[in-house]
Formats: C-alpha cells, sequence, structure tokens
C-alpha cells in the first residue's frame, strides 16, 4: 500500500494515485490512459486499487443493494447510476471478483459466502449488453 503523501519516494506515491484515478475514470467509462495491458500488469502484481475496509464495508454496500432491489425489484444497478456511483461500482466489482473466483485466481476478495449472500438476493453475475 503506497499512499498518495509518500514521504519515502513522493514520485512513487504521485504515480500510485495517478493510476488509482485512471483506474476509477475506466470504471465509470471515461477516458483514462490505463489501458488493458497496463491495468493487467498492474494486477498481476497485485496492486492494490484501493484502501482495503475489509467485511464491514462489503457488508453496507450489499445492504445498500439490497435496499435497491426493493425499490427496484431487481439488483441491475448501473454502473453509473446517478442516486448512489458508489453502489454501482461496487456492483461492477462484484462481477469482476467473481470472474477471478471462478477462474481459481488467488488474489480477488470474492469468496464462496459472498456468492452465496448475492446469489440469494437474485444477483446476476453477467449482464446482457
Amino acid at each position: 500500500e503506497v499512499p498518495q503523501n509518500y514521504s519515502e519516494n513522493p514520485s512513487l506515491g504521485t504515480w500510485v494515485n495517478k493510476q488509482r484515478m485512471e483506474q476509477k475514470n475506466r470504471i465509470e467509462g471515461k477516458n483514462s490512459s490505463l489501458n488493458d495491458s497496463r491495468l493487467d500488469r498492474l494486477q498481476r502484481i497485485g496492486f492494490r486499487w484501493a484502501k482495503r475496509k475489509g467485511q464491514a464495508s462489503w457488508d453496507e454496500k450489499f445492504n445498500e443493494l439490497v435496499a435497491y432491489k426493493a425499490k427496484f425489484g431487481n439488483c441491475h444497478v448501473p454502473t453509473k447510476y446517478k442516486e448512489n456511483t458508489a453502489l454501482g461500482r461496487w456492483v461492477s466489482t462484484q462481477r469482476a471478483e467473481y470472474k477471478k473466483f471462478q477462474e481459481g485466481q488467488a488474489k480477488t476478495s470474492m469468496n464462496a459466502d459472498k456468492v452465496r449472500r448475492l446469489e440469494s438476493i437474485g444477483f446476476a453475475w453477467f449482464m446482457a449488453l
């Protein structure tokens, strides 16, 4: 975990923060200098896209998804959901992490319990375009 204000190497901290901002732009469908090749290389070295907040944060977003389903009747949160952009990104992340989990990748935040919980509320792992 390299913080933005990394005193040992300030330029590294700035660069790492830039990668995180470029990934955020990619997720939001905005222009980004982080192409597929760069993204793949960063993911292969275990690059952390955000500070890990643990299970409590996951549970909070899961509960927001349950509330979304209660309101709209499904779990199809748009990635750019204006009422809750963080929930839209979280849903997108769950799908990406599920793919890694299915492929047996070691570096994924997804696990069998999260899969079970998401499926129990009708979460769709793949969305038709």
